[in-house]
């Protein structure tokens, strides 16, 4: 049955209330509790890319490239860049004869062995640096340096004004005066670049795909197990908090012990947890997907910004609520439509964003508690604590005004305006059935009062007749009485005569 708009209007605000313990609760394990135990985020992430390594500062540099960033800040020794058998090279490549710079043929004796790309050159390259130095030290960059593709046989006077210049400055400079030959030089400077190029690109690919698998598979599984564990967590404490909840409203059942009741209320939310946890494999794999990809975006950014380690939680963070919300607006479970998963989809992206402006705002907030004297060793524990109600608070309230305004788009005015009508009908329909009930009552009593007034009528006819009863019995009473009257009169006459006879009688026979 479809729900009106005031209908569902309640029932998101009932909802509301609903998912701010829920979100408060996600929060505060979440991205403010479990991440914050599992992860250690450092400026610039986990992976030191080339744009970070060319900072001055170490501080957005990996551990392990902390030493040939400082190596690349050193001043120039040529005698780290030499190569043990230049010598026996520069014997065979002179042995040739011919200048490589300008093509004329002269004596072994009178070349000498020139690096293209000067050895200077490459001491200050921060990509040789970070491409060959880590690990094996500066062996690659000498076995680069001193590789057939750099070196040319080259006039003393060359070689030794060129010194450790740039080739390409060097000849637009002197060409005419050494007579070089434009075309060699260009082939000798791209073959040079080309082999350099190479090398410090595929190195570096190399170099940076192996750190990506390695720190971006750590990431997976620490996310993976993060979102497992959240999962888990949430449903027991939220099962706990709803038992004891009825625990203390209804309290112990008759013939239970109070330890009876907990532990089976303790065995139900268990048993709930369990049922949790193929849900938490599933979120297992889809944190295992975001974390391994908020690595990689990590990267990538940091090859044309440095993110400070705020930035590279909030990015480990919101990569899997954009994962989530992508995933749902573009592959809608099959029991929503487009425009509910749309509506869900925009429910995390809100969470997301409120999320990673917590993450901005928990430093500030932990250095302001420090500066209050009897929060200061609390402020670590709080911060996170205190961040994750106001962003669970709040992304509940984003969500709610946004089934708000899906419900307003859904519902038109016109729909509103029958919505109420229908309301209003409703009403009227209630008001006229208690009318109804009202009038049968009423109908009922008039009734009774007819029923009354006639037994009255009947009970006064009744009356009537026994007056008139009384009358001609009272008459009767009044005739009886003058009638014994009468009679007690002469009753009277008879006994005085009576007894006048007997003293006539006593006297006649006392006379005898």
């Amino acid at each position: 049955m479809d729900l009106t708009y005031e209908e569902c209007k309640q029932q998101r605000l009932k909802k509301l209330f609903d998912d701010c313990q829920q979100q408060v609760l996600s929060q505060i394990i979440g991205p403010f509790g479990l991440s914050t135990a599992m992860f250690e985020d450092r400026n610039g992430g986990n992976v030191t890319t080339l744009h970070n390594f060319e900072r001055e500062e170490a501080d957005y540099i990996a551990d392990k490239d902390k030493a040939s960033h400082a190596k690349s800040l050193q001043d120039y020794q040529r005698k780290e860049y030499e190569s043990k058998d230049f010598t026996q090279k520069s014997q065979r490549l002179r042995a040739e004869g011919v200048d490589g710079y300008t093509g004329k043929s002269m004596d072994a004796s009178d070349m000498d062995l020139d690096h293209v790309t000067s050895l200077n050159t490459l001491s200050k390259n921060k990509k040789v640096h970070l491409a060959l130095e880590t690990g094996d030290g500066v062996e690659k960059v000498v076995k680069m340096a001193n590789a057939d593709e750099n070196l040319v046989t080259t006039h003393k006077s060359i070689n030794r004004s060129k010194g450790a210049g740039e080739l390409d400055t060097f000849a637009d400079k002197n060409g005419e005066r050494f007579e070089l030959d434009p075309e060699r030089v260009a082939e000798a400077k791209k073959r040079s670049d080309d082999h350099i190029s190479k090398t410090l690109n595929s190195a570096l690919m190399k170099k940076q795909g192996k750190e990506i698998l390695q720190t971006g598979g750590k990431q997976a599984l620490q996310m993976g197990m993060r979102q497992a564990l959240g999962l888990l967590l949430t449903e027991l404490i939220n099962g706990l908090f709803n038992e004891f909840k009825v625990l203390i409203q209804h309290g112990v059942k008759l013939g239970k012990t109070l330890f009876e009741e907990i532990r089976q209320r303790l065995m139900r939310v268990i048993a709930s947890v369990i049922k949790k946890i193929p849900d938490a494999v599933g979120q297992m794999f889809q944190g295992g997907v975001s974390g391994f990809m908020s690595n990689l975006l990590t990267f990538l950014l940091n090859n044309f910004l440095s993110t400070a380690k705020r930035f590279v939680t909030m990015i480990r963070e919101g990569m899997l609520g954009l994962f989530r919300a992508f995933k749902m607006i573009f592959f809608p479970p099959k029991h929503m439509t487009a425009q509910q998963a749309l509506q869900e989809g925009l429910k995390i992206l809100a969470t997301v964003i409120v999320t990673s402006v917590g993450m901005l705002l928990n430093e500030s907030i932990a250095t302001f508690m420090a500066t209050v004297p009897f929060l200061k060793p609390f402020a670590d524990m709080l911060t996170p604590v205190l961040l994750g109600i106001a962003t669970g608070l709040l992304s509940a309230f984003l969500a709610y005004q946004i089934d708000t305004f899906f419900d307003r788009s859904r519902f038109s005015l016109s729909e509103k305006y029958m919505d109420e009508m229908l309301t209003h009908s409703k009403r009227r329909e209630e008001f006229a059935s208690e009318l109804v009930t009202l009038s049968e009552s009423s109908l009922g009593n008039i009734e009774n009062y007819s029923n009354a007034i006639t037994q009255y009528q009947a009970i006064g006819s009744n009356l009537a007749t026994a007056s008139i009863s009384t009358t001609a019995t009272l008459a009767s009473l009044e005739r009886t009485n003058k009638e014994t009257a009468v009679q007690v009169a002469r009753s009277t006459a008879l006994i005085s005569f009576i007894n006048e006879s007997q003293s006539e009688i006593d006297d006649f026979l006392k006379s005898l």
